[in-house]
């Protein structure tokens, strides 16, 4: 294969002929939010996107598509990665892919030996990822598997098609590792005592994850909805962080078509 000149381009992304004025990109992040097309549902979140899309030369509808917003970060879904892999010249096979785990041979021109990926339960264990019941990586193993493995491949071998971005699980999973600012031993004691009056109880809070388990993305937007308003209303900020949690992993599984 020839390799004297490979650039990258995402596939199906040709540049738009349009610049659009901040009062349209305006107007189109609030048609965006208000439709929940894509799942998005948020003002801000729909305009940092028509954003991205304006400083790429996209047309918006397909970085509301290929891209995502995962607490405040602009994430690049692993379907996107693979295809904007593929079609700059890589070429990926599939040696495994089930509940077991997923392995795959990623080769690309810019990338001078073949490579191998592999991620099954145990990996994930190690990294923190699985373990917990009721976790995606319980849930549905293959496709978070999947997604791991995609995005290390093509990270490894082609980076330039992930446009430095982590994909929707990377940054859940970032999220959850990240540590409160510390306290002092009174002020923690306090806020303790003040969230344990007010906070949910485990088997309310279960009822409210539980309502988030759908099939379509219209359901889930609004059983997080009443979820979130719940949990709002109860000034529960650890239930609040655990329904968006859940309402992310949930989101990014129907988009990729993982939910049967």
């Amino acid at each position: 294969m020839d390799k004297s000149v490979v650039s990258h381009q995402p596939a199906a992304n040709l540049p738009s002929p349009l610049s659009y004025s901040f009062d349209q990109i305006g107007r189109m992040a609030a048609a965006f939010a208000k439709g929940g097309l894509f799942g998005v549902k948020d003002v801000d979140q729909a305009l940092s996107l028509m954003f991205y899309a304006q400083a790429t030369g996209r047309h918006p509808a397909l970085i509301m598509r290929d891209y995502d917003i995962i607490q405040g970060r602009l994430a690049k879904k692993s379907e996107t990665m693979l295809r904007d892999f593929q079609a700059s010249g890589g070429r990926v096979k599939w040696t495994q892919y089930n509940d077991a785990g997923a392995e795959a041979i990623f080769t690309h021109p810019l990338s001078p030996d073949p490579v191998t990926v592999k991620w099954d339960l145990d990996r994930a264990k190690k990294a923190g990822l699985a373990g917990k019941d009721g976790s995606m990586y319980t849930k549905y193993p293959a496709a978070m598997f999947r997604s791991r493995v995609v995005s290390e491949g093509v990270r490894t071998t082609a980076p330039d098609a992930t446009e430095a971005m982590y994909t929707p699980q990377e940054l859940q999973a970032m999220a959850a590792e990240e540590t409160p600012e510390p306290v002092t031993v009174t002020a923690a004691v306090t806020q303790v005592a003040d969230e344990s009056k007010k906070a949910l109880s485990p088997e309310e809070l279960k009822e409210l994850i539980d309502s988030m388990e759908v099939k379509t993305i219209p359901e889930l937007m609004a059983a997080f909805e009443a979820a979130y308003t719940r949990a709002t209303e109860a000034r529960d900020s650890a239930a609040r962080k655990k329904i968006k949690s859940v309402y992310d992993e949930t989101k990014v599984a129907l988009e990729t078509g993982v939910v049967p």
